[in-house]
């Protein structure tokens, strides 16, 4: 730890606390996280104006152009606000978005030249810390209730493991995933053994932690940087047999989940079956059914910052409509009696019972059967208010196809920049694709656990790939 902070200078050693507590309490709480980015932006102001003497860095200003673009995703929400009509919902949207904003302003202004691969990675351990404790301060609840209060098993899995208090599981399985790329890189890099044997016990404790949280995206998102990271390793590194070994370890992992946590492997499969089967639909594909009218009709410029959620529930509200007319008002009433409007899974009896009424009142027992899922799905979608759970649909309903242009610049100007300069931050695209990959089942921006995490790594992996610093 000396090490991190020998030779800087007082604001210097404050920044870099700061971004080290940041990187550690963004699994536990997204307040406390934005706390630590309030401090971090009062730290660079004061750091330009009594450590700098309003001098910028050189080199990160030559970056200057891409945290413009990468800050304009703030502005067009922004500027969304003059056609919105819920301006209340509007500003604060305005408010939680500011994130996107306040990171690349301090990645401009502060000389970041001290922040060196070590400096980094004791950020990335602060996260892997951050999500170990967050999940052994879980699991020991868990344990306890096991043992001393007769919970069962299903105590270690999902929602239940995390009786202290809920953080989403797909926004804790990306915080692993990177957690898992900063372990992966130190076990791999020119460390010594006690950090690769801590390395390895961290990253095997990180896995575990995404398997138990059960999250689907999480766990595809998990293969997907196993194939990555054999690949870096395989190809690029060209360490053929550390590659094979780690392959036939990531394989057995792979095996030892599907035996020993069918219920975590089962959610994938059961998604797989329901868009498969006849009659049957993910809840995701029936709230897209019912939000695409508005994404057609406001494609150009959107409902407006604040208006999002009232336009999809009123869209969610047409769909049910519509199905009514198919399946008929009886059968609606009937299966409101049944449901209350919870997330419910139609049972072959109730399947059987709704057919036997729609003969009864003159409906098609057919035409029932293939839309009772998606009557099931619609009324929990307005009763819950659930957005769009993909984030690029949620900008282009919320400000158009401009914001989804500046959103996909994220992931275009690193692209671009990898290309002309021949070659490729693993760290840093691992993240990218991580994101991008999560974005397509949840709105990641729309809340600040996503905001908080991903402006703040965006930011500092930005700078360290593309500065120029080798060190």
């Amino acid at each position: 730890m000396n090490k991190v902070f020998d030779g800087l200078r007082p604001f210097q050693k404050a920044e870099l606390l700061i971004m080290m507590f940041l990187a550690m309490a963004i699994p536990f709480h997204w307040l406390a996280a934005q706390y630590f980015e309030v401090a971090l932006f009062v730290c660079a102001v004061l750091k330009l104006i009594f450590d700098q003497k309003f001098k910028l860095n050189e080199q990160q200003l030559k970056l200057k152009w891409a945290y413009i673009i990468f800050a304009l995703t703030w502005f067009i929400y922004l500027i969304g606000m003059f056609w919105t009509q819920n301006t209340s919902v509007g500003w604060a949207q305005v408010s939680k978005k500011l994130g996107f904003l306040i990171f690349p302003v301090i990645f401009v202004i502060s000389d970041m030249s001290y922040i060196n691969k070590t400096r980094l990675k004791a950020i990335g351990n602060a996260l892997v810390l951050g999500c170990i404790l967050f999940f052994l301060m879980h699991l020991v609840y868990a344990i306890y209730d096991v043992i001393f209060n007769g919970a069962t098993t299903a105590r270690f899995f999902d929602a239940d493991l995390m009786k202290l208090y809920y953080v989403h599981h797909s926004y804790l399985s990306m915080y692993a995933g990177l957690g898992l790329m900063f372990c992966f890189m130190e076990i791999f890099g020119e460390n010594s053994r006690k950090v690769k044997i801590f390395n390895i016990l961290a990253y095997i404790t990180l896995v575990i932690f995404v398997i138990l949280i059960r999250s689907r995206a999480g766990l595809l998102c998990m293969v997907l940087l196993f194939i990555l990271q054999w690949i870096w390793l395989t190809f690029i590194m060209k360490k053929k047999k550390l590659g094979t070994i780690m392959g036939c370890v990531f394989l057995a992992a792979v095996i030892a989940t599907i035996v020993v946590f069918p219920s975590s492997v089962a959610r994938i499969t059961t998604t797989i079956k329901d868009l498969t089967t006849e009659h049957a639909n993910d809840h995701r594909m029936v709230q897209y059914k019912g939000y695409k009218p508005v994404m057609q009709e406001n494609w150009l410029f959107g409902v407006g910052t604040g208006d999002r959620t009232d336009a999809t529930q009123e869209a969610y509200q047409v769909y049910k409509k519509d199905i009514i007319e198919k399946i008929g008002q009886q059968i609606a009433f009937q299966i409101d009696m049944i449901t209350a409007c919870d997330y419910y899974e139609p049972t072959d009896e109730m399947r059987a019972d709704m057919q036997k009424l729609a003969l009864k009142y003159g409906r098609d027992p057919e035409v029932v059967n293939a839309y009772l899922v998606d009557y099931l799905y619609i009324n929990f979608a307005i009763d819950k208010g659930i957005n769009a759970h993909n984030q690029f649909f949620e900008t282009l309903i919320s400000v158009g196809i401009i914001g989804v242009i500046l959103l996909l610049a994220y992931f275009v100007v690193p692209l671009i920049l990898w290309i002309k300069r021949k070659r490729c931050d693993m760290l840093y695209f691992s993240f990218l694709l991580m994101i991008g990959f999560n974005m397509l089942f949840e709105s990641v921006f729309e809340v600040q656990m996503g905001i908080i995490f991903f402006a703040f790594f965006n930011s500092l992996l930005f700078l360290l790939s593309f500065r120029g610093q080798e060190e």
